[in-house]
This record gives C-alpha cells, sequence and structure tokens, in this order.
C-alpha cells in the first residue's frame, strides 16, 4: 500500500466534521516543529483530518520507561455471606466503595475494605441490573447503564427513574453535575449528551466525535467518553485510533492528545491479517482500553495491553506524569484493568480477572 507523509497546522483550525473517512492509523510521528506535524498514514480520512486541524497537538511518547506500581491494600475481603466475583466497574460514596459485576449485582465495601452487602439482583424491573455497562456518580444521582435502558437511583440506592439506551456496546459512558454523555441514537454522530435532571431528554446541539463508518470495523466506530468531576473537561476518543481529543464545559476543542511510539506503530486494528473467510467481517481490537478522568487533574489511560499513561491536565497545562504498569502484591503479574478509582490516597484498579480491588499509593499530586 503505498505511503505517504501530510503536513497539519499545530494552530487551531475550523473543525469540519462534513465527511465520513477511512481509517487513519498514525505509524511514525514527531512533535511540532516550526509550526507544523508529520504524519505518515495508511490511508486519508477528512474527519479525522479536520479534528487533527482544529485544536494543537500535545504528543504522548509510549517509549517512555514503565513505572511498576506494586498493590498496598486491596478491596473487597470476603465475609461469611457475601464472596466478590469479577470486579468490574466502581464508585465511591463518602467512604463506601461500591463495585459492581456484570452479571447484576453491586457490592457496598465499607471502610475496613470488607464486603458490606450485595445491591440489587439480576432482572430487568426497577433497581434490578441486567448486564451492567456503566457505573457512575454525579455527587447527587447514581447512573447504571445496561442492556437498552439507564436506571437513576439516589446516593442510597433506591430508583428515582429510567431512560432509554442504545444497543449492547455502547462504548463510552460518563456522567457530570449536568451532562449524561453516551452513544448517540440514528444519527451521524457516536458521543451525544443527555441532561442529568428528570426527563432525561438528549440535548441536541451537543454532539461530539462524528462517525466515521468505515468499513473493516477496525474499532474507530466504538468509543470512548470521559468527564472530569466538576465537568469542565471532556475527554472522547475513538477505540481504535490512537488520539483523545479534549473539550472544555463549552464544548470548545481545546487539545488533541496523540501517541507516538512503538506501541503505536506496532498496534494491529484489524484482526485475522490474512483475511477472513468469505463472508465474515474481519475482527477488530482496540487502541484505547479504558479513558477515565480520576479527579479534575488527572486523565489515565489504558492502551494494550497493560501500559497505563497517566496525563496531567491542571488548567491548560498538559503533561505526560506515568506510564505505569500495575501489580499485585505478590508482583509476580500484571494487571489487565477494567475500571480506576481514586479514592483517599489511594488509585484502587479492577479487573475481572483478578480476586480482589488492588489499591496504589498515589502521590502525583
Amino acid at each position: 500500500m503505498l505511503m505517504h507523509s501530510s503536513f497539519i497546522p499545530c494552530i487551531p483550525l475550523p473543525t469540519w466534521w462534513g465527511y465520513a473517512g477511512i481509517l487513519v492509523f498514525v505509524l511514525s510521528l514527531t512533535a511540532c516543529q516550526s509550526g507544523e506535524i508529520s504524519l505518515t498514514r495508511f490511508e486519508d480520512s477528512p474527519v479525522i483530518d479536520s479534528l487533527l486541524a482544529s485544536a494543537p497537538h500535545f504528543v504522548a511518547n509510549t517509549d517512555i520507561e514503565a513505572e511498576r506500581w506494586i498493590a498496598t491494600t486491596s478491596l473487597g475481603h470476603p465475609t461469611d455471606s457475601l464472596i466478590l466475583g469479577s470486579p468490574s466497574l466502581m464508585i465511591a460514596i463518602g467512604d463506601s466503595v461500591y463495585v459492581s459485576e456484570q452479571t447484576g449485582i453491586i457490592f457496598a465495601i465499607g471502610a475496613d475494605r470488607y464486603l458490606s452487602r450485595k445491591i440489587g439482583n439480576p432482572g430487568k424491573g426497577p433497581g434490578e441490573f441486567e448486564f451492567l455497562d456503566g457505573l457512575q456518580y454525579n455527587g447527587s444521582h447514581i447512573f447504571v447503564l445496561e442492556v437498552g435502558r439507564v436506571q437513576v437511583l439516589t446516593d442510597k440506592f433506591e430508583y428515582v427513574g429510567s431512560f432509554l439506551s442504545s444497543t449492547l456496546l455502547q462504548g463510552g459512558f460518563s456522567v457530570s453535575p449536568d451532562y449524561v454523555f453516551m452513544k448517540c441514537r440514528g444519527n451521524d454522530w457516536l458521543v451525544c449528551a443527555r441532561s442529568t435532571s428528570a426527563p432525561y431528554n438528549w440535548i441536541p446541539s451537543i454532539n461530539l466525535l462524528p462517525v466515521l463508518s468505515l468499513p473493516d470495523r477496525s474499532g474507530e466506530n466504538f468509543h470512548e467518553v470521559t468527564i472530569s468531576p466538576d465537568g469542565d473537561r471532556i475527554a472522547v476518543a475513538y477505540s481504535g485510533l490512537p488520539y483523545i481529543f479534549i473539550y472544555d464545559d463549552d464544548f470548545r476543542h481545546l487539545r488533541t492528545i496523540r501517541f507516538a511510539g512503538s506501541e503505536v506503530h506496532n498496534f494491529k486494528p484489524v484482526g485475522l491479517p490474512n483475511g477472513a473467510p468469505a463472508g465474515m467481517e474481519p475482527g477488530s481490537f482496540s487502541f484505547i482500553a479504558q479513558m477515565k478522568f480520576i479527579n479534575s487533574r488527572f486523565l489515565i489511560v489504558r492502551v494494550p495491553i497493560y501500559d497505563h499513561y497517566v496525563f496531567d491536565l491542571s488548567e491548560n497545562d498538559y503533561n505526560l506524569a506515568r506510564k505505569i504498569i500495575f501489580h499485585p502484591p505478590d508482583d509476580m503479574k500484571s494487571i489487565s484493568t477494567m475500571d480506576f478509582l481514586l479514592h483517599g490516597d489511594h488509585l484502587y484498579v479492577s479487573s475481572q480477572w483478578e480476586e480482589y480491588v488492588y489499591g496504589f499509593k498515589f502521590d502525583l499530586e
């Protein structure tokens, strides 16, 4: 396939999202020099070009050495009647941490690190959960994303109401005091906003991340979205592409975080490289596996498979604070994380392959 280089200015330009495009995959990236960025690609995409041209770039070097963090504590210790199975999504309310399992159960964990109660049962009724795909707390209400709906609960897990969601494969889901960001329904955008107040209507003027409609299913039409707790920063990304687009609370595109280095160069977005059987589409992989604001300053991102990047987005200063590989206390293996939670002075990580939620001393402040 013919390779070529293109040049995109490092200054904001008007955003133009009028075209569907073809996969953009960056092989070699250099930082801004003399006002320009050199990009080498497999294919062109006018949509991605317009996104990359609409804000300055921060280039994250994936080739820096990773720090090995060893867990110093753990949550989810069993009691006589409660056993945590596959830890998944997490929120904290007061001193308690709540951990979900995709099967439809949420466990409460007290300050003593032991399981204290089980919340909900599998099902489709109010306060019942079916395949939890998102769990968010915005300071006043809990939002639970399931197949086909989002339930709204009080901070005591009392049912308030619900609204429809799209299909099972939601991609990102995030909630701030004012907005619920999730997969759009029936239009040309991947990420749209709803109000956090009843009747939880769509907000038509707030659409982020245009649909690319690429035929090879290489992950770019799945998405990730996360909002800082105070709602002043929004990060959105195509799962299959090495870019994160940062917006402010007025939905202005402030900065693009662009990954560069061997992890980008070696990433293979489409499975079955020798071709899928006749009539079967190729599989796909995600470059950005998880992405979450752990507070109003730090954004953490997991890329395949065990590397985690922590970005410092305080005010307008963008820095790559750490590259981390997480390990359980025995330091015998790496943890493939599912969710992150900064609670007190520990960063907790969950993994469906681990028995407990592991905590790591977090002292980047």
